[in-house]
């Protein structure tokens, strides 16, 4: 702790230059208690110059010490030269501390403002480390990927591009979300993930909400962020033929403000930080893909992305209420049971979020030219948003 205290001493005086990477413990009072957190500054940091800064969330039952090996960050910032936040939850989950994501965990139950604590955070990190304020990035894994969707729908603030590993949204934030700012987003998630169900519903915990399927959470940042193109999808080389696990990368486009939006699918992948391999957890937290560094993966979408200053035009738009169609399947024709709110445009896209129809609203259309699969149908425009399903067979 001297240490710690001489070196934000140090900072607060006056611009100093530190030659090898440094690991700072520290605190802030919020909420009347002393909310813990790391910093990791990269070799020949200097406060006269001016860099990013990551803040990255532990899992349910991790801490600010373990998160830094489980993602080996650290490393990756020494070699691009930002810093790192290691913050620490406070809700009780043995053998650590959760945060409060709103799905009912062990923080939310216990009253704790973890939005506010991020927020104050990052000022603190602006203030003593001189961080530049349009290159601040938010990053989680399982709760902490949970927190980093609810900041994003709630209160994105400062941050210039975020992204959830291991994480999906709850089902009650995936209805009310309604971000007041655009932010990229980009998602990792294993398909064979035994603690967050790829397709959807109840966690382990069933004290804490269901959760939607991660396609789900994944197009409906594409559809806020207005993106217009799905890129082909990327197939990663199979480097690690022994991890059982390969990976796809989905990349969404042409999107307001640059807003663009990564999803990572790794293919039988577990609950675990990709390209960090722990011996022996393979059992309990599925497989870890080592094809790609999740790690560097996040930093090369982070850097690319600086803070968007236009703010979201469907910040009252995204509460996503039940669309009725039929017949399901359909092979010619899909009927829709309009809300009384019958005012807008419709979108149909397809499973990688490409559009492949846009209408004025209509109370059906014909998909006797489209191939069979599963599309997902939006209602624009009217007070709430509405969304349904729409399964074409042939």
């Amino acid at each position: 702790m001297k240490k710690t205290f001489y070196l934000l001493f140090l900072l607060l005086a006056g611009p100093v230059a530190l030659f090898a990477q440094t690991n700072l413990t520290d605190s802030l009072l919020h909420q009347n208690l002393q909310r813990l957190f790391m910093v990791h500054l990269p070799p020949g940091f200097s406060s006269s110059q001016q860099r990013a800064l990551v803040v990255n969330l532990h899992g349910g039952s991790g801490n600010m010490v373990s998160a830094q090996g489980f993602s080996q960050m650290n490393p990756v910032a020494d070699q691009n030269n930002f810093v790192v936040a290691w913050p620490q939850g406070i809700g009780v989950a043995a053998p650590g501390f959760s945060w409060a994501d709103g799905r009912n965990t062990s923080a939310d139950q216990a009253g704790i403002d973890d939005i506010g604590f991020i927020h104050r955070l990052v000022d603190t990190m602006v203030r003593r480390f001189n961080i530049d304020s349009n290159r601040i990035y938010l990053c989680g894994f399982s709760n902490g990927g949970f927190m980093v969707q609810r900041l994003a729908c709630q209160s994105p603030g400062k941050f210039a591009a975020m992204a959830s590993l291991g994480a999906s949204m709850d089902t009650g934030l995936y209805r009310q979300c309604a971000p007041v700012r655009l932010v990229p987003m980009a998602f990792f998630n294993g398909t064979a993930d035994p603690a967050m169900p790829y397709n959807g519903g109840a966690m382990q915990n069933p004290l804490v909400k269901p959760v939607v399927p991660v396609d789900s959470a994944v197009l409906s940042w594409v559809r806020r962020n207005q993106c217009q193109q799905a890129q082909p999808v990327f197939n990663f080389p199979d480097l690690f033929v022994g991890d059982s696990s390969t990976a796809q990368l989905f990349r969404y486009s042409q999107c307001a403000c640059q807003s663009e939006v990564l999803f990572y699918k790794l293919i039988n992948g577990g609950h675990t930080w990709p390209g960090v391999f722990v011996p022996g957890q393979a059992a309990v937290l599925g497989n870890t893909n080592r094809d790609i560094q999740a790690s560097v993966e996040l930093w090369q979408f982070f850097n690319a992305h600086p803070r968007c200053q236009t703010a979201s035009s469907v910040q009252t738009k995204a509460a996503y209420l039940p669309l009725k169609v039929y017949p399901v399947p359909a092979n010619d024709w899909v009927q829709l049971a309009l809300p009384e709110a019958n005012e807008g445009k419709l979108e149909l896209r397809d499973t990688q979020g490409r559009l492949v129809k846009q209408m004025a609203m209509v109370d059906g259309f014909s998909v006797a030219d489209l191939p069979a699969g599963l599309y997902h149908l939006v209602l624009l425009g009217a007070e709430s948003m509405y969304a349904a399903k729409v399964v074409v067979q042939r």
